[in-house]
């Protein structure tokens, strides 16, 4: 059974690319018009043999299910055209600057068949590893591996301390608007010299469309990552039930706690609660063991730090007047276990 398949995508500034694609069997030729505003190039190909598997992501794509018109309220911009048929059924559908969910996987098919079209972004983010690490004041090591991938839409997060060793993996709903963020994060960077003393570090490495590979070290903080906090936020959004020290960067000394109210999540040993205390002790890390007043006859108790935020007053999760204050960090003695 054979299917035709005409796609069109481009602009008025950029130019238009359109390909034609013809499966027949196992086997797939194309013809290939660029009409940009400074060349006019075609290429038609013989027909080869393709992988079945590339044939069987297409059907997955279920495009006869796509609507008919994807329009957004913006002028200029992108537009697209997209014929298929075959012995059963057509589809012919288009957008301005609107897409489909699955769009991004339909380009990536073609961009499988025809990588000279660049369809897909060769800088476009593939798949990003954070690896955290912090050494605590009572001499154990806190690590932390975030790994996002967009093949496999997943979201995973290990963690390994003295008393925990634990995998978390989230399905990405919209894994488009997660790599968007860390595509403008990565992109934008500057890496400031680290800090070798700062006791909170990461590796990240990142790999591309085009299969290229970076890798970089630094401390981590908004000091030396500035967005640092943005990213986190949109990374916790997916795994918003999970505490994990990655998603809480320090923020930045231009950003610091001077004229806000600090607020810190703290949970105590054998439980999954969090409870809410205010410090004014700018000092304080995700991970501080603190002295907290529990209770109405508030007996001192100890609980370890798991999130730390700032807030204007206005803003502020509890109010000022009501919410109970750290005591001070916890001083451990050695016959201590938490």
């Amino acid at each position: 059974m054979a299917k035709q398949i005409k796609f069109t995508i481009g602009g008025y500034f950029s130019g238009y690319k359109t390909v034609e694609i013809t499966v027949r069997g196992g086997k797939v030729s194309y013809e290939i018009l660029r009409n940009g505003l400074l060349d006019v190039d075609k290429k038609k190909s013989p027909a080869v043999e393709v992988d079945e598997a590339w044939l069987k992501e297409f059907d997955a794509l279920n495009i006869f299910d796509w609507q008919e018109n994807y329009s957004a309220d913006v002028l200029d911009g992108t537009q697209w055209e997209l014929t298929i048929k075959d012995s059963k059924k057509t589809y012919h559908g288009g957008g301005a600057n609107a897409y489909p969910e699955n769009f991004e996987r339909f380009l990536d098919w073609i961009d499988v068949l025809i990588p000279e079209l660049e369809f897909v972004n060769r800088r476009r983010l593939e798949k990003v590893t954070m690896n955290y690490s912090r050494e605590s004041a009572i001499g154990y090591t806190v690590t932390e591996c975030l790994t996002l991938d967009r093949r496999e839409k997943l979201l995973t997060l290990d963690k390994k301390n003295a008393y925990v060793f634990a995998k978390h993996t989230y399905r990405l709903a919209n894994e488009e608007k997660v790599f968007d963020a860390c595509q403008k994060f990565f992109d934008g960077l500057n890496v400031e010299d680290a800090d070798i003393d700062y006791p909170a570090r990461a590796s990240f490495e990142l790999v591309r469309h085009d299969k290229s590979v970076e890798t970089f070290e630094t401390s981590y903080n908004e000091n030396f990552l500035l967005g640092l906090n943005s990213l986190a936020e949109e990374l916790k959004g997916i795994a918003s039930d999970l505490t994990a020290e990655i998603f809480s960067p320090p923020p930045a000394e231009a950003v610091s706690a001077q004229g806000k109210y600090i607020f810190c999540k703290v949970q105590f040993k054998g439980s999954y609660k969090h409870y809410t205390y205010q410090t004014d002790d700018e000092t304080l890390a995700v991970g501080d063991m603190v002295d907290v007043p529990v209770g109405k006859n508030n007996d001192v108790n100890q609980a370890r730090i798991v999130e730390i935020g700032y807030f204007d007053e206005y803003e502020a999760p509890f109010p000022i007047d009501r919410i109970k204050k750290i005591i001070g960090k916890h001083i451990a003695t050695d016959f201590e276990d938490y």
